[in-house]
């Protein structure tokens, strides 16, 4: 059954140089287990660039896919110790990025929990950053 869910993200970027961008975003959306796969459903905001985006996370016991529909369609797979090339849409067009996980760690069930997870993002085989996400849900009775 989906619940309601307050859903907290924090998103690292860090680019060839020390300083680290952080985008931090606290939502309402829905939560919900089947067959022992989790999702997290929540509306994009002004605040990540992806206003009128609905994104969907899930998470298996071996990977966390985040799927963005609207104006910037997306999908990554991350999946430790896995790259996955994906495209990227945004104002300028798409784009090709390949998704490098380093680790990643989720605790849920049927109240919240947390995922963690840290990657590399590259550009046409060439590094572009070191990233991490770290999302906290707690469902709302």
């Amino acid at each position: 059954m989906k619940t309601d869910a307050l859903i907290s993200i924090k998103g690292l970027q860090q680019v060839d140089n020390p300083d680290t961008d952080e985008i931090s975003l606290t939502t309402e959306g829905r939560y919900y287990e089947k067959n022992g796969t989790y999702y997290l459903m929540y509306e994009e905001s002004e605040v990540t660039g992806f206003a009128d985006t609905r994104t969907t996370v899930k998470v298996t016991p071996s990977a966390v896919t985040v799927t963005r529909a609207g104006k910037y369609p997306s999908m990554m797979t991350f999946e430790k110790g896995q790259r996955h090339m994906s495209l990227y849409e945004t104002d300028y067009g798409p784009l090709t990025i390949c998704i490098a996980t380093k680790n990643i760690d989720w605790s849920l069930d049927e109240k919240g929990g947390s995922i963690n997870v840290s990657y590399d993002i590259e550009v046409q085989h060439a590094h572009m950053s070191t990233n991490s996400l770290c999302i906290e849900v707690k469902t709302v009775n």
